[in-house]
């Protein structure tokens, strides 16, 4: 082999060495799950601090509080040899804060920006029975925030329009699956009560069962349910504000394949235990008031994100008799790769003998029990699968802190 050959297969074997040295060393999983922007724990960034032999890894603070959630942002510099860039990271730290893992289950009651139609009745009118939805092409689920302008709250905005009336069409605006449309209706003249009515059957609250998260104890802020309170037409609620209650959970309707259960709950309105501000896809949100009783007995416990949640035993906690908080095994069967802020994070199965004896899995109710793994909240069960009760999906706790 001449000289001018052999030099070229040593430099074509030290670029090789060099390529998969950067090959191995590059950080494919952190790149390919976090964007530039990602929420992560404290835990995660030390974790992406460890880098490797070849490719060292270093974060820089860049300013505090950097956007709405109450977080730090870094960059994370990663160098081959500690000496070629590699690639940058940007990404939000949330608060080394104290947590506490909830398993409470809760009652919310919680006002929504406008009233729902949930049905509509017939008017007895000199001219007959009339029902003026009918002709108006309004639908049920659909929710009223102004009527001729009029910014409506509750029903009781809607009885001051009509005390005042005087006749003609009336123009509503009306949020229709997350669109805006404008529906004309004209009230009509009850000849029994001598007023006009709508003769719309309206609601402008929301209540049910579910169960908390997480507290934050440092900023007093919860999480729970790890999903929307949604109307009957699957519309996500806009709060106005509402409250959260302890409540005790008397029974159980056991969950059977195309049938889901619920835990069934009584809870005292007059004595609440927090405040609700915030309910999106991921979860109700609010503050915990002070001298609550939802935090008794806690103890805080370290946060996992989605770097770190994988396939294998875990646990959930749950309420399902009076207010005992209980530890329940399952099994996490499924991660999926989400990059951005989404839904069914992953997949459960329950394999508790006794919550299967009780329950039969996942009841509806359960939504928001926290999600343990390593001694780390992880996440909250959210959905059951219909068809198998023993199954339901669940968020990664990333989604939910720092609302």
């Amino acid at each position: 082999m001449s000289q001018f050959k052999w030099k070229q297969c040593l430099i074509f074997f030290v670029l090789s060495c060099v390529f998969v040295i950067v090959a191995i060393s590059y950080p494919y999983r952190q790149i390919s799950v976090l964007s530039d922007s990602a929420v992560i724990t404290k835990q995660e960034l030390d974790s992406l601090q460890q880098g490797s032999v070849f490719c060292v890894a270093k974060a820089t603070k860049l300013t505090a509080d950097s956007n709405d959630l109450d977080c730090d942002e870094y960059i994370i510099n990663y160098k081959l040899f500690n000496l070629f860039n590699i690639t940058n990271l940007r990404v939000n730290v949330i608060a080394d804060n104290k947590i506490y893992a909830g398993g409470n289950c809760l009652g919310f009651n919680i006002l929504s920006k406008g009233v729902v139609v949930v049905g509509s009745n017939f008017i007895l009118t000199e001219h007959g029975a009339v029902n003026p939805m009918t002709s108006s092409g309004l639908k049920v689920g659909d929710i009223i925030t102004h009527i001729d302008g009029l910014e409506i709250c509750d029903v009781s905005d809607v009885n001051e329009y009509l005390d005042k009336y005087v006749g003609g069409t009336t123009k509503l605006t009306v949020t229709r699956q997350g669109k805006v449309v404008y529906v004309d209706i004209e009230p009509a003249f009850d000849v029994q009560t001598q007023t006009y009515k709508l003769g719309l059957w309206l609601k402008s609250d929301a209540s049910g069962v579910g169960t908390l998260t997480y507290v934050d104890t440092t900023t007093g802020r919860y999480g729970s349910l790890g999903h929307a309170i949604t109307n009957s037409s699957n519309q996500v609620f806009d709060v106005t504000g509402g409250n959260i209650y302890e409540t005790n959970v008397i029974g159980v309707n056991k969950g059977q394949s195309g049938r889901p259960g619920e835990l069934l709950g009584a809870f005292n309105t007059t004595n609440p235990q927090g405040s609700v501000d915030k309910n999106t896809n991921f979860g109700v949100f609010g503050d915990v008031d002070d001298g609550n009783t939802l935090m008794k007995d806690k103890t805080e416990i370290g946060v996992g994100g989605r770097l770190t949640v994988k396939p294998g035993k875990a646990q959930i906690l749950s309420t399902i008799d009076g207010f005992n908080i209980e530890a329940f095994d399952v099994e996490i069967i499924k991660t999926n790769f989400q990059s951005s802020a989404q839904e069914k994070s992953m997949v459960i199965r329950v394999i508790d003998k006794r919550l299967l004896d009780v329950t039969g899995g996942i009841v509806q109710g359960m939504s928001g029990s926290p999600i343990i793994q390593d001694g780390k909240l992880v996440g909250a069960v959210t959905h059951v699968f219909v068809n198998d009760p023993t199954k339901g999906f669940g968020i990664y706790i990333d989604w939910m802190l720092g609302n």
